[in-house]
């Protein structure tokens, strides 16, 4: 009886109280939570707990071809030539990868199966018939730009937008060391030439110190129209958070600097300063003198003797800019459409000088351009890997020549002559259209095309490495997964000098050989649980810290055409990837269907 008996009003009630005061409780403790979460000084104590706790496991993780990025406390200046620093990254979401929904991701099986793949993939040849592999499993060490961008893009956060449009593309970036390749090699290196002079960094040294620029990165961002937002509907746009912009709402390229660790620490836009005609297609821009320059420089009134501050500045589009290095500075190539063509590759040194509050100015000139016509993403040579430091730093020696890896299917390298002075900058530099080798010999050639825009010197072994890429299907045509191009895979590749050209047709352009080349790989998803990579990824930086077999390579690569990211590889497991090539091979000899994923 007493079990069917209903409960008494009392306690129903005191039941009630218990449920709240649970209720209570748990609600203080998330407050708490929050609190300790949050808090900065508390922040830096939770994570230096959790990277305590990590270390302390490190003896059971496998073998990684990453090394491990330590992370500095703020203010701690010791690991920067005496520069505070705030390494920690703020509490923001934008500074998180993005996570994609499955249409984005590559599907790549690992056990080998085709039967999950469209055609364009199981039907496709690979190098040596493998399957791409996947680089970086863990997500060890991965870093991703993270940049404000309310300057030319206000968030509209009352339509619940919390993400930018884009977060930037195709990111190129580089050591500032003046000599990055005779780290830690035991003065191996003692003949290898520094790559860029210190007057170069000038303004970043007024700035960050000459000590702490030694340790720091530059990199190249572009921000435009970005693939962030492909096939997603207004009602995903706005539950994720996610710009509703159809086109961006400015298109520019951003000098990044990062610290040791790759956080950045300082942006500018990279202007044009308009000191000439810019521009050999329909879209010129001419020649244009600051009106508040005048009144203010005398020197401005001064044809031939103005000074940089004399003329107008605007921020132009250049699509796939990269760093690459040539007779002590730096240099951007890229490509502009609408003011050069679409088969020209265009050329420019680079300007940074400090302007103040610890901020600098970056910008190249219209009178030092110069442009390489036509090739694939041309990679340049500046430094040949075994020549003499004598013959290299000799004065007697022009130092207006670099090469250009046009093709890399076949290979096929060209002298390029830089403009010596601003008035012969663009009839000098402008240059005949290149032959492609497979022209002159019909030669059947691979969809290779190559990525970084600078050649490293491999001093170990005189030869040059570089980073190409595949996409397939091959063509651009329109489809589901993305505006154009899509499913990329990578492949790192060696060429070698042989012996100096001879004259065929009146070219004579220098003999390089493919001497090694990688299977193909994918670098794996950080949006993503499961090992897999995005369907569009492209390395477009690529640079050696240290030596050539005991040092680093940074690699800086874009995701879905919305994010840009790097990470470090030993390059002992970098060279573990690159196979010999038999002597006459091109890529494409090395191409053949699937034949395991082993």
């Amino acid at each position: 009886q007493t079990k069917d008996k209903k409960p008494s009003v009392s306690l129903k009630r005191r039941s009630r109280s218990k449920k709240k005061s649970f209720k209570r409780l748990a609600i203080a403790i998330c407050l708490l939570l929050i609190i300790i979460l949050y808090t900065p000084s508390r922040q830096w104590l939770f994570q230096s707990l959790l990277e305590n706790d990590e270390a302390s496991n490190d003896d059971n993780l496998p073998a990684s071809p990453l090394d491990t990025i330590t992370a500095v406390p703020a203010g701690d200046s010791s690991a920067n030539g005496g520069v505070s620093v705030n390494h920690i990254t703020p509490i923001d979401e934008k500074c998180e990868f993005r996570v994609y929904d499955p249409p984005r991701h590559y599907n790549l099986d690992l056990n080998g199966s085709l039967e999950t793949q469209p055609a364009f993939l199981s039907d496709a040849k690979y190098v040596r018939g493998m399957l791409p592999i996947i680089i970086n499993p863990g997500r060890e060490g991965i870093k991703k730009v993270c940049m404000d961008t309310s300057e030319w893009e206000p968030m509209d956060s009352e339509n619940n937008q919390r993400w930018p449009f884009s977060d930037g593309q195709n990111p190129s970036f580089v050591s500032l060391r003046d000599d990055p390749y005779a780290i830690g090699d035991g003065g191996a290196s003692s003949n290898i030439r520094p790559r860029i002079d210190r007057n170069t960094l000038t303004g970043l040294t007024e700035i960050y110190g000459a000590d702490a620029v030694q340790t720091m990165y530059i990199g190249l961002v572009l921000f435009g129209d970005s693939q962030c937002r492909w096939n997603m509907t207004p009602a995903q746009l706005h539950e994720q958070g996610y710009s509703s912009w159809q086109k961006a709402r400015s298109v520019r390229t951003m000098v990044v600097i990062m610290d040791s660790d790759r956080n950045l620490i300082g942006k500018a836009v990279l202007e044009l300063v308009q000191d000439s005609s810019w521009g050999t297609k329909r879209k010129k821009i001419p020649r244009k003198m600051r009106a508040d320059g005048v009144a203010d420089d005398s020197s401005c009134t001064m044809e031939g003797k103005e000074n940089d501050g004399c003329f107008d500045r605007s921020i132009q589009q250049l699509d796939d800019p990269r760093f690459f290095f040539h007779g002590g500075s730096l240099h951007v190539l890229f490509r502009n459409g609408p003011s050069f063509g679409y088969e020209a590759q265009v050329q420019h040194p680079v300007h940074i000088k400090a302007i103040g509050d610890g901020k600098f100015e970056a910008y190249i000139k219209a009178s030092e351009m110069f442009e390489v016509c036509c090739g694939r993403n041309i990679a340049f040579i500046s430094e040949i890997p075994g020549q003499p430091k004598d013959e290299v730093e000799n004065p007697n020696t022009t130092n207006d020549e670099l090469l250009a890896l046009t093709w890399v299917d076949p290979v096929t390298v060209e002298v390029i002559k830089t403009p010596t002075t601003a008035s012969s900058s663009i009839t000098a530099a402008s240059q005949k259209s290149i032959q492609r080798r497979l022209r002159k010999n019909k030669k059947v050639k691979s969809h290779i095309h190559g990525t970084n825009g600078y050649l490293l010197p491999l001093h170990s072994t005189s030869e040059l490495l570089g980073v190409a890429h595949f996409h397939r299907p091959e063509d651009r045509d329109p489809n589901p997964y993305a505006r154009v191009g899509h499913h990329y895979t990578h492949a790192f590749f060696t060429i070698q000098r042989k012996e100096e050209g001879t004259t065929v047709d009146g070219d004579t352009s220098p003999k390089f050989v493919l001497k090694r080349l990688s299977n193909e790989f994918i670098f794996e998803s950080p949006s993503k649980n499961t090992s897999d990579g995005d369907i569009i990824q492209f390395a477009s930086g690529l640079d050696l810290v240290g030596s050539d077999t005991e040092g680093k390579l940074l690699v800086s690569y874009g995701i879905n055409d919305c994010e840009s990211a790097s990470i470090f590889l030993n390059m002992d497991y970098v060279q573990g990837l690159l196979r010999e090539v038999k002597d006459g091979d091109e890529v494409i000899n090395m191409m053949a269907e699937i034949k395991s994923a082993l």
